[in-house]
């Protein structure tokens, strides 16, 4: 008695990769000569490229002023303890100037 062990998945397989590693066979004449000038002909026209805005820079140039404002607005009121609101104040003020400061003073890869 012979068992036929007939699996139809492995045949499935065995058929796409007999089809995978088959190459096509093209010639030169196959392809006409106008079909590249076609394809780009075909391609809809590009746009013209945006112009760079340096939004967050103006942004951050205007931040400054307005704490540089609030620094020197400040100034007259505050005194150096650390039970005076106007000191801590003015200690958030220096840090986001000297946070912005070095933003803008970094260098960054665009």
């Amino acid at each position: 008695m012979t068992m036929n062990t007939h699996n139809p998945q492995e045949e499935f397989e065995a058929a796409i990769t007999r089809a995978l590693e088959h190459a096509p066979e093209v010639s030169a004449a196959a392809i006409p000569s106008y079909f590249s000038a076609r394809v780009v002909a075909a391609l809809p026209k590009q746009r013209a490229a945006r112009p760079v805005m340096r939004t967050g820079r103006t942004v951050a140039v205007v931040a400054l002023v307005v704490l540089a404002i609030v620094l020197f607005a400040l100034a007259p009121h505050v005194t150096a303890s650390f039970t005076s609101v106007t000191f801590y104040i003015e200690l958030i003020v220096l840090a986001q100037l000297g946070a912005i400061a070095y933003w803008l003073a970094a260098k960054r890869e665009v």
